[in-house]
């Protein structure tokens, strides 16, 4: 009796450690497999995260790009204003092609820097003689002309007539000259359509429009024509040194018709 109590406390036993060997093994598992998705979860997420990652690189990108874009398309716009206003007392007189400063016409020089200086300052400020006319000081002419043709170009300063017949009376003592209250200069005005940069040039590409009735007239009409403005960087700025025939040129069409003659017999 004895030995089979003994058999059966082992099996008891056996079974039991058996159980506790399963429920092991279940955990085990579980833990195998908790371990596993998580493994898989960390990594989507990583990926996920990448891809996001990825993403933002990706709109940072696009909208730096447009950012960039818009700017470039702005300061270009800013920068043909410039060359408009700067350019608009040369292209009232329509001047000649030349390829040296030296070969332009020194009246030319003359009275576009006058007129730029007329244009860009505010005259009410200047002192009038008895006639009611500023008195422009003969530096502030200076001033234009290296603004727009380098400080190595020089003029000579007297009384002179522009090509509307206008008189600039010079005063050699004072170093002024007598603004005509009543005088506008006739003459085309300028549109900048494209700018060239190289390494040390620049092509501004002007085209004329119609002659304007007042500075504040802002009607436009159709260009008659390109003219390249060349400048050369010379101390830090560009300075013009050139004026060209452009190659771009006026679009035209012209329609043409033809009649045919025919006989009957």
């Amino acid at each position: 009796m004895a030995q089979d109590k003994n058999i059966k406390d082992n099996i008891l036993d056996f079974e039991k450690e058996m159980k506790e060997i399963e429920i092991v093994e279940k955990e085990k598992k579980v833990f195998t497999k908790s371990k596993k998705e998580n493994r898989v979860q960390y990594r989507r997420i990583t990926i996920g995260a990448i891809f996001c990652l990825f993403a933002v690189i990706g709109l940072i990108s696009v909208f730096s790009s447009a950012f960039k874009t818009g700017r470039k398309i702005l300061n270009n716009d800013a920068e043909k204003e410039e060359y408009n206003k700067l350019l608009r007392p040369l292209v009232l007189y329509d001047p000649l092609p030349f390829e040296t400063p030296d070969q332009a016409n020194k009246d030319l020089l003359r009275y576009s820097s006058l007129w730029a200086a007329v244009m860009n300052e505010d005259m009410s400020t200047y002192e009038t003689d008895e006639y009611g006319q500023a008195l422009l000081p003969a530096a502030d002419v200076d001033k234009y002309l290296a603004k727009i043709f380098g400080s190595q170009v020089k003029i000579e300063h007297g009384t002179f007539t522009d090509p509307d017949e206008v008189e600039f009376k010079f005063d050699e003592e004072k170093k002024v000259y007598a603004i005509p209250t009543t005088s506008f200069p006739v003459g085309c005005t300028p549109k900048v359509e494209k700018i060239k940069t190289s390494f040390s040039n620049k092509t501004v590409t002007v085209g004329y429009l119609p002659p304007q009735k007042s500075w504040n007239d802002t009607s436009t009409g159709s260009v008659s024509k390109y003219v390249d403005y060349i400048f050369e960087k010379q101390d830090g700025k560009y300075c013009l040194v050139a004026i060209r025939e452009s190659e771009m040129k006026v679009e035209t069409s012209t329609n043409s018709s033809s009649s045919q003659s025919t006989e009957i017999k």
